[in-house]
């Protein structure tokens, strides 16, 4: 019993140990990669925003209001430069891609440069999907700092070209999100090397 404890107790110090790791490694890549300035981020073939929660009503969570309205500031230095709305539909409930487009539509955002892309269930799909689905080799993310080390860490792995425009956050952070990343980036970071092997 005692030698099963102390095994248990390796494993887990080991898994946090390659965790942190992993988790630092994403950070330290992500770096060079990421803005806050959108004047600043390289030329792209589309703005990349990944959804996150929306309200029953259609209203947007203050997480996706401030990808939403990055993603604006970005798109007004770039004329007809594509969006890509990334997310998914709750059964029986709402639709993140279309509250994203009516968001961006109602602020003046040209509809025919929207694109929707309802399969992205997760930060993995939704590059996958704008890779192998809509082409994109220059993409620009705009999500929270948390998030984006994680979303190029994958679109590097993907073969593309990815650069992160950073939001601010403020109260907006929600409630564990910082635990839920880390397992997210050890997840991910396992996936795509596997994935490699399928495709």
């Amino acid at each position: 019993m005692k030698t099963l404890a102390i095994n248990l107790v390796f494993l887990v110090v080991l898994f946090f140990g390659l965790g942190w790791l992993i988790s630092t490694y994403m950070e330290v890549k992500a770096a060079r990669e990421t803005f806050t300035d959108p004047a600043k981020v390289p030329m792209v073939d589309a703005v990349v925003v990944p959804g996150a929660s929306v309200y029953r009503s259609g209203k947007l969570s203050p997480v996706l209001k401030q990808r939403m309205e990055a993603a604006l500031a970005l798109a007004a230095r770039r004329p007809g430069i594509k969006m890509v709305l990334s997310g998914h539909t709750v059964p029986q409930g709402y639709s993140e891609t279309k509250a994203m487009r009516d968001y961006a539509v109602k602020r003046g955002f040209p509809a025919k440069n929207v694109i929707l892309d309802e399969e992205g269930r997760s930060t993995f799909l939704t590059l996958l999907n704008a890779q192998k689905k809509l082409g994109l080799r220059r993409v620009a993310l705009v999500s929270q700092g948390y998030h984006l080390p994680r979303a190029l860490y994958i679109a590097r792995r993907l073969g593309m070209t990815g650069y992160g425009l950073r939001v601010e956050t403020n109260a907006a952070h929600p409630s564990g999100a910082t635990a839920r990343e880390w397992f997210s980036r050890v997840k991910d970071f396992a996936l795509v090397r596997l994935f490699r092997y399928f495709h």
